[in-house]
C-alpha cells in the first residue's frame, strides 16, 4: 500500500471554468504543506513575491492552467476559490472604516464571490494618429518595484500603432518605453490608467456600523483587501 497514492485518489476534486479566460479545468483543495507556503508568504511585504507564491500554490492544485499566462485578477479569484473548498468559505477579515478610522471585523462568504468582467476596449489613443494596444497584466509582467506604474504599464503594451505603421512593443527596450509614457500630455497618459482602473476585479460590499450609530458599507475587490 502506497499511502500517497492513496491520500491522493481520496481527495475531492471540483470543475469550474474561469470567468474571464473561459478556460474550463478541475482542482483539488491545497494541502498542508501547500497551506505552509502561504502562511510563510504572510510574513513578506513584496507583492511580486507573495503572487509567485500563490501561483505555485495554484499550480499544484489546477489542472491545464498556466497562472503565469493569465490576468492577475483571475489569479486571485482562483485562489479565493481555492481557499474557499481548501479551508471553509467563510473568512473574517479586518477592514478600517474610511470615514471613521474605526476598526471592525466582518464576515465574507466566497461562494459569493463573482468576478465582473466589464467590456473595455483595450486599444487606447495616446496621441494624434497614435494608439497602443494594452494587455492585462500577469504576473510575469509586475516588476521588481511594485510602486514604479511605468514599468507595469511598458510590460502591458502589446504593440504601438500610427496612421502608417504598428510596431511590436517588443522592438523597443524598457527604458524606451518608460520615457515614452514620461512624455505624454497628461490626458492621454490617463486614458491608459484608466485601463488598468478598470479591470475586472471580485467585488463584495460589506455593511456594518460605526459607534456613531451610522450604517456604512465598504467594497472589498482585491486580495489584499481580503485578508488585511
Amino acid at each position: 500500500m502506497n499511502l500517497k497514492n492513496l491520500l491522493e485518489e481520496s481527495l475531492p476534486t471540483y470543475i469550474t471554468t474561469l470567468p474571464y479566460s473561459k478556460i474550463k479545468t478541475k482542482f483539488r483543495p491545497f494541502l498542508v504543506k501547500e497551506e505552509k507556503k502561504l502562511l510563510i508568504l504572510e510574513e513578506t511585504s513584496n507583492k511580486k513575491e507573495i503572487y509567485n507564491g500563490i501561483i505555485e500554490v495554484l499550480n499544484s492544485c489546477y489542472s491545464d492552467i498556466d497562472f503565469t499566462k493569465i490576468p492577475i485578477f483571475e489569479v486571485e479569484y482562483c485562489f479565493l476559490k481555492l481557499r474557499a473548498k481548501s479551508v471553509g468559505e467563510i473568512i473574517t477579515p479586518k477592514i478600517t472604516c474610511p470615514e471613521t478610522k474605526e476598526n471592525h471585523i466582518v464576515e465574507i462568504n466566497l461562494n459569493n464571490l463573482e468576478l465582473k468582467c466589464k467590456e473595455q476596449n483595450n486599444i487606447i489613443d495616446v496621441g494624434k494618429n497614435l494608439k497602443i494596444k494594452l494587455k492585462y497584466p500577469t504576473v510575469n509582467d509586475i516588476p521588481e518595484d511594485t510602486s514604479n506604474i511605468n514599468d507595469l504599464i511598458a510590460n502591458c503594451i502589446v504593440y504601438f500603432e500610427s496612421s502608417e505603421e504598428k510596431v511590436e512593443a517588443s522592438n523597443f527596450t524598457k527604458e524606451e518605453i518608460v520615457d515614452f509614457l514620461d512624455h505624454l500630455t497628461v490626458k492621454y497618459y490617463e486614458n491608459i490608467l484608466n485601463f488598468f482602473e478598470n479591470m475586472p476585479t471580485s467585488p463584495i460590499e460589506i455593511f456594518y456600523q460605526t459607534t456613531d450609530g451610522v450604517k456604512r458599507s465598504i467594497i472589498l475587490k482585491n486580495l489584499k483587501d481580503f485578508f488585511t
